[in-house]
């Protein structure tokens, strides 16, 4: 397939763009943090400018295109709900009607924020209640890229993974926390069903190959607390001395966004649609991200940016 992937100089971006490169041909945008990956090609392109989406989906001849690219931070999008609308819906409406003119399959990457956190395993068929804007514009976007873009396929998730020099993930955080000997202090009440990004891009791709349309929960089988995930990480892994996880309430920390308490997603519908019992547990995932990690992937995100001069 010929794929091409917006954000792709992100965590979900890049580590995808090494994933898909040997099956497919890749390639995809970057607003200001160029990559260098053996047959890749990257291009700048400003996502708001519709001229400009249109123009290299065109010219790329698609037939995927995986929308990565958003605002990730929960608190500056409750800074700044112009910003946070701009780059998630509009951006998304821009992405979405090229993909169409194009005749290319829309996949657009949602998230695991969209309830108001007092249900467990939330199905697709739950109605959202976002208590943020960036949940808010996640939600708009989906909505967006649907009425744009039919048959666009939609997947809500929570991811974690080896990252990028210019941006880490949830365990590089913990784990270079653990590295360095600091005290950490991580969520006991927020739960979450997180994926690594690497099953996460395997599921889309049997996704796609399966022509499936519409919302996919696509998570761990499993809910488990921040806190919890810390001190998986850290019996896996190891620490130095004087690191130390301290579990807190997120009511405690003033100044944060709303946050759902609960954002664990059921993954039923996933995993019969790909024939499996069950999607990954985080334990197997957590096992996998180490042996990721021992065998060079690290190193070749490290690379694809190091060569630009991004490091």
């Amino acid at each position: 397939m010929r794929i091409f992937i917006t954000g792709i100089s992100g965590l979900l971006g890049l580590n995808a763009a090494l994933q898909l490169k040997d099956r497919h041909g890749v390639s995809g945008s970057y607003l200001t943090h160029p990559i260098r990956v053996a047959d890749v090609s990257a291009y700048s392109v400003d996502l708001s400018k519709a001229a400009a989406v249109e123009e290299i989906f065109r010219a790329k001849r698609l037939e995927v295109v995986l929308h990565t690219a958003g605002l990730t931070n929960v608190d500056a999008c409750e800074a700044n709900p112009a910003e946070a609308k701009r780059l998630h819906v509009e951006v998304t409406r821009h992405v979405a009607r090229a993909a169409q003119r194009a005749g290319a399959k829309l996949v657009h990457i949602s998230t695991d924020h969209l309830s108001d956190g007092t249900n467990r395993f939330v199905t697709e068929e739950s109605t959202p209640a976002p208590l943020n804007e960036y949940a808010r514009t996640k939600w708009q976007a989906e909505q967006v890229a649907v009425k744009e873009c039919p048959g666009a396929l939609i997947i809500r998730t929570n991811f974690f993974g080896w990252g990028t020099p210019v941006k880490k993930s949830f365990s590089d955080w913990i784990l270079d926390g653990l590295r360095s000997g600091r005290t950490l202090t991580l969520f006991h009440d927020v739960y979450i069903s997180p994926i690594l990004i690497n099953d996460l891009v395997d599921v889309i791709e049997e996704l796609i190959q399966c022509k499936e349309s519409g919302i996919f929960n696509v998570a761990s089988c499993d809910r488990i607390s921040k806190f919890e995930f810390g001190m998986r990480l850290e019996k896996l892994f190891g620490r130095s001395p004087g690191a130390v996880l301290e579990p807190v309430s997120v009511g405690m920390i003033e100044g944060l966004a709303s946050r759902p308490l609960d954002m664990s997603l059921g993954t039923n519908k996933v995993a019969k649609v790909l024939g499996r019992e069950a999607m990954p547990s985080v334990e197997d995932s957590l096992q996998k991200l180490k042996d990721l990690g021992e065998s060079g992937w690290p190193e070749k995100l490290q690379d694809a940016m190091r060569l630009t001069g991004e490091a």
